[in-house]
């Protein structure tokens, strides 16, 4: 059975990390998925109370005090489960450290103020790039006036610190493969909250180099899948002995 491929961000990651990756996942199957992480539990959560607040008390419920050691507690906390089944079950700590976050986020000027533009939120886009490969995206949030703001939890929020981030997880891929994606998109944002208190947050632009510089990123990625599914091929980490640069690991 032949297999559509759909690009995403996530899938243009496992490209770049080794093609062979993306086969074991997405075309042979032979990967699991991996179960979401505390992390992205929060992550999403933060998405959600802060994007669709509408939707929070729809997907997400709060874990009573109960002390599952005990016998009655167990059976009280199966009752729970089965009357929340569906929902994502959150601690208070972590309800009180979404709703924290939330807070900061809209107490910040120029946070509030892209968030309060009239747009849409959790937008997935579907386009085909300039070889007709086909994408997809989910944005966080695109304005009407064609800005795209995306929410990121992190260690550390600050300008060399979220700078590090962007080069570690590929965030400038991620704008300009969104950006790309989007017609007359004008600009593409980062809301950067930190996830320990007082969660401080710092907004940022992608400029126009780093941009550049994630364009070119992505589609380096895929011409690769397309090399890949042209000879059926797809390489991992190399079959030879390489030299390991240490001081070039992140360029």
């Amino acid at each position: 059975m032949k297999v559509k491929h759909i690009l995403s961000k996530s899938r243009l990651d496992l490209l770049r990390k080794a093609p062979v990756l993306y086969k074991h996942k997405y075309i042979d199957g032979t990967l699991q998925k991996d179960e979401d992480s505390p992390a992205l539990i929060m992550g999403k959560a933060v998405h959600c109370r802060i994007l669709e607040p509408q939707e929070f008390g729809k997907r997400y419920t709060i874990a009573p005090q109960i002390d599952r050691r005990t016998k009655e507690g167990k059976e009280l906390w199966h009752q729970f489960a089965i009357q929340t089944e569906g929902l994502t079950i959150l601690s208070k700590d972590q309800d009180k450290q979404i709703e924290a976050m939330a807070r900061a986020i809209y107490d910040h000027p120029a946070a509030a103020y892209l968030l309060a533009k009239p747009g849409k939120s959790e937008i997935m886009v579907n386009w085909q790039d300039r070889t007709l490969v086909d994408c997809r995206g989910i944005i966080d949030r695109l304005t009407d006036d064609g800005l795209i703001i995306d929410i990121k939890t992190t260690d550390d929020a600050s300008p060399k610190g979220f700078a590090r981030s962007c080069h570690k997880y590929r965030y400038h891929v991620q704008a300009a493969f969104y950006s790309d994606g989007v017609p007359n998109s004008q600009g593409f944002f980062f809301i950067a909250v930190e996830k320990s208190e007082p969660h401080l947050v710092g907004v940022y632009y992608m400029t126009a180099e780093d941009m550049q510089r994630g364009r070119e990123e992505y589609q380096q990625d895929i011409q690769t899948f397309i090399e890949c599914v042209k000879l059926d091929e797809w390489p991992g980490y190399g079959d030879t002995v390489q030299p390991l640069t240490l001081f070039n690991y992140g360029k």
